[in-house]
């Protein structure tokens, strides 16, 4: 009997009991900061879930995919503010991040901006074992198509949150298609 190496992946994952997580940022280019991140468990608890106010105002376009304004993160701690606790939670369990080279990168800009040293982090990227899982192949990459979390959810027939593009929702929505790739 042959097994499923994305299913194997996916449990070993787990049982691991990793952390997930997720952010919202101003931006995705090379002085985009985050603006939002959430750090839940391995049964979906939130360990860190709140907005961040970043160095640069949040552009319009920003906004517009997941509605943060400067105005809802005018009194949210900075960065700094929460440093020492966000370094522990991303180095104290196994990380997993829909996306995670984004996602670290940008926890990198947004330490950068704040003068702050990062720890080493790894992370699995749920995205990519996604990728391998759904199947589909992209010649022009030479490898699986990667697919939106919103189009994953969709493939897998998860519950799509009404507030999807927020960080504790899409890291949740991370957890939960781990859980189903697990399940074969």
């Amino acid at each position: 009997m042959q097994t499923d190496p994305t299913r194997d992946v996916a449990l070993r994952w787990l049982a691991a009991r990793p952390v997930f997580l997720d952010t919202e940022t101003t931006g995705l280019g090379p002085e985009a900061e985050i603006c939002e991140i959430a750090v839940i468990d391995h049964d979906g608890r939130a360990l860190l879930d709140t907005l961040l106010k970043p160095c640069r105002a949040i552009p319009r376009e920003a906004t517009d995919v997941h509605g943060i304004a400067d105005a809802d993160v005018a009194e949210a701690p900075t960065l700094p503010d929460l440093w020492e606790q966000l370094a522990f939670l991303l180095t104290v369990k196994p990380l997993v991040i829909y996306n995670a080279d984004y996602d670290l990168r940008l926890i990198h800009q947004s330490a950068a901006a704040w003068d702050l040293t990062v720890p080493e982090l790894r992370a699995a990227c749920a995205m990519k074992l996604y990728a391998r899982f759904y199947g589909e192949w992209n010649d022009t990459r030479g490898g699986y198509r990667w697919q939106r979390l919103i189009d994953a959810a969709r493939q897998c027939a998860l519950p799509i949150p009404m507030n999807l593009h927020r960080a504790a929702a899409d890291a949740e929505l991370t957890r939960l298609l781990l859980h189903h790739m697990a399940e074969g």
